[in-house]
């Protein structure tokens, strides 16, 4: 069986992020494997947006120039259903603000998951749109990042965010 799987590349201030939909929905996004990018702030498409990638495109083209959107109310793709709790509850979470694990767990109503909700947000297929770069420490600690604590980093300074440690 011939998979539907398309991909678009999308360069951002951070590196190149891919973008992946199949049977017509948005199911991943990929940041930078090569680690942080910061030379270009440029948010580039290339070529024309497929129909299934253009609100994505739009938020992160939004995110990128400091604008508070958010993901809240948007479709997540699947997932077991707590970590699908979980990304939906972290979509909520404010531009420039940020949140403890335990603080997520607490607004889930699972106030004893702190590690699940750890679990929940390194398997995130949407970061950015679902920013779970906005899930920290209880102690203010940045925790993993798919793209690498300096990438968490620059994203909460991207956002007003002071981060120290």
């Amino acid at each position: 069986m011939e998979s539907d799987l398309i991909m678009m590349e999308l360069k951002t201030p951070i590196g190149l992020m891919r973008l992946f939909a199949c049977s017509g929905e948005l199911v991943s996004i990929e940041l930078p494997r090569e680690g942080l990018d910061t030379s270009s702030n440029v948010v580039s498409k290339h070529g024309s947006v497929d129909p299934v990638f253009q609100e994505a495109v739009e938020f992160i083209e939004q995110y990128f120039r400091g604008e508070p959107v958010s993901w809240a109310g948007k479709d997540i793709p699947d997932g077991r259903d707590f970590f699908r709790e979980i990304w939906t509850e972290a979509a909520r979470i404010p531009f420039g603000q940020t949140v403890s694990y335990g603080e997520l767990a607490q607004l889930t109503g699972h106030p004893r998951a702190v590690r699940g909700v750890g679990s929940a947000m390194a398997n995130n297929p949407l970061p950015i749109l679902v920013p779970c770069h906005r899930v920290i420490g209880a102690d203010g600690t940045l925790h993993g990042f798919g793209g690498g604590l300096d990438m968490k980093r620059w994203l909460l300074r991207h956002e007003g965010v002071n981060i120290e440690k």
